[in-house]
């Protein structure tokens, strides 16, 4: 009802837009160089890439994904959240995530190639401007890139205004980038320290809701036993291979609580929980994670499943974006569609790490290494080691345990949020055009030049298989026991809607679909006691 409200009544909020609009120009600077030739040929001759933006994204999450997981997702909701922003200015009734609408560009007595262009080159600034600030280690590796394109990072200094597309690149990158030192990550550093921070550092505060979060504390009193009991969350020990040794920080316990939500209330939030606790029994656990890994151990296809879904940029992101090529997305269409997708995701990232620290579980190698300890055992045995006889403390899961609490599944999580998102964007569970992917062989990251022997292609055709296979993924490894996986199906499932529902919502000019204020103070979730968490990490105003 709240969306067709909004269909009836986007005539008015339009003519709104139309009456305060700016019109494009600036396009003769690319002129007088040539490239604004180039540019054109590379949109309408199809021989070009589909998009202006599209060979920057590949060197761009190429840094991204050096983040820890929760900060991935932190950077990829502002990032594509603000390249809608521009793709938006060229959109009839499109407004911005807060439900604003500044600086819409005036389109209806425009040449349509030169309005092409011109958005295509904002969009194509807005997102190199916007991955340099966020990620500035991206900035050697996009600008050559951008050479490429006829474009050059000088463009953005020249301080002309929003009527020119670098000059509403500029605006959009900076206004956003003003907002999200307000959004609880602590990205700064500024809530823990005053002097000498560390961006992302854990924090204590009191929200302006009058809820506060204490910083996490490792909770070391492991109950040795194998029945049902809640094992605390262990820091494991890493390496760089030259010598240096830590023991992991639990990344960003605060995310679930602290930090600003986009696209739902804090109550609804709050309100979505993990299914009951799962009732580990941890001998019987070692003994299935142990058996799992042991088969993995010998099987390539799953050793390359595992490794691929573990990052969830270089997996099912690069989904949405061979999806919007394949249905002919315009340039907004396309931006539309990434700016749900960032945020639902970044909402269940949310979830999971809120979920994470309430029941705050051990890792499967610590229970293994605990329980079993000097036992033997037939597992995995390393890279190229295959399965082997070894002592239990010796076991290792296939690739790097991430330094946050085992249950529920975050991979499992995302990847059902980023599945319903789909299905929902493209009204359908199954893919138009089946989802393929080829490992070649000898392409691992654990065991490069020997895995897989042959090419590999897997195939998806549904949604759905793509989240089934992510979540499952992680049971293959070793990094999670089953529940936790089932659980984070669970609880994920359906949590995206309200996000999908205000994104239509502000497509079609209505302000009520706001995905967040703009200027919205710090709250914090209430933390319910679970599993290990006596409430330490909750305080009162």
């Amino acid at each position: 009802m709240k969306l067709a409200f909004s269909l009836f009544v986007s005539a008015s909020f339009a003519s709104l837009a139309t009456s305060a609009c700016i019109t494009p120009n600036g396009l003769h600077r690319l002129q007088e160089t040539g490239a604004y030739d180039g540019i054109r040929g590379a949109l309408f001759s199809g021989e070009g890439p589909p998009y202006l933006f599209l060979p920057l994204a590949e060197p761009f999450i190429g840094q991204l994904v050096k983040a820890e997981t929760p900060i991935q997702f932190r950077l990829a909701q502002i990032h594509g959240s603000t390249v809608y922003h521009t793709a938006a200015k060229y959109h009839p009734t499109a407004l911005d995530i807060w439900g604003n609408d500044i600086n819409r560009y005036c389109t209806d007595h425009v040449e349509e190639s030169y309005l092409k262009i011109h958005e295509a080159v904002a969009t194509a600034l807005t997102f190199y401007y916007s991955a340099v600030t966020l990620v500035p280690s991206s900035k050697p590796l996009l600008d050559p890139v951008l050479h490429v394109l006829g474009l050059d990072a000088n463009l953005l200094e020249l301080g002309d205004g929003p009527s020119t597309p670098w000059g509403m690149a500029s605006f959009v990158v900076e206004e956003m980038a003003a907002t999200v030192t307000r959004d609880g990550w602590n990205s700064d550093g500024k809530l823990a320290n005053e002097f000498n921070t560390l961006p992302y550092s854990d924090f204590s505060i009191v929200g302006a809701n009058g809820v506060g979060y204490s910083a996490y504390k490792v909770d070391y009193n492991l109950k040795q036993t194998g029945n049902y009991k809640f094992w605390p969350w262990q820091p494991l020990e890493e390496s760089d291979g030259l010598g240096y040794f830590t023991k992991q920080e639990h990344v960003t316990p605060f995310a679930g609580f602290t930090t600003r939500l986009y696209g739902m209330d804090r109550k609804f939030y709050n309100s979505v929980t993990s299914p009951q606790p799962p009732q580990y029994n941890y001998m019987q656990e070692a003994k299935n994670v142990l058996e799992t890994t042991r088969i993995m151990a010998n099987n390539e296809t799953q050793k390359m499943v595992l490794e691929y879904f573990d990052s969830k940029f270089t997996s099912i992101l690069p989904m949405q974006i061979g999806w919007s090529i394949a249905s002919g997305d315009s340039n907004f269409d396309f931006w539309f569609h990434d700016m749900v997708l960032v945020n639902t995701m970044y909402d269940a990232t949310l979830l999971v790490w809120k979920e994470k620290v309430v029941y705050n579980l051990a890792r499967p190698t610590t229970v293994v290494h605990e329980l079993l300890k000097d036992q033997l055992v037939n597992s995995y045995a390393g890279p190229y080691q295959g399965s082997q006889v070894m002592k239990a403390k010796d076991w290792q899961p296939f690739i790097r345990v991430m330094p946050h609490s085992e249950y529920p599944s975050g991979s499992a999580c995302i990847c059902t949020a980023f599945s319903e998102t789909m299905a929902l964007l493209s009204e359908s569970d199954d893919v138009a055009v089946p989802i393929t992917h080829t490992f070649p062989a000898g392409s691992s990251k654990t065991e490069p030049g020997v895995t897989p022997a042959h090419d590999i292609t897997i195939e998806f055709t549904k949604w759905s298989e793509v989240a089934a296979e992510c979540g499952q993924s992680r049971l293959y490894g070793g990094m999670h026991f089953a529940k936790s996986v089932s659980a984070a199906n669970e609880m994920c499932s359906g949590f995206v809607d309200p996000v999908v529902d205000n994104a239509k919502l502000l497509k079609a000019g209505d302000p009520s679909g706001a995905l967040a204020g703009k200027n919205d103070p710090i709250e914090v979730s209430q933390m319910r006691k679970g599993g290990n968490n006596k409430g330490r990490h909750l305080r009162s105003a």
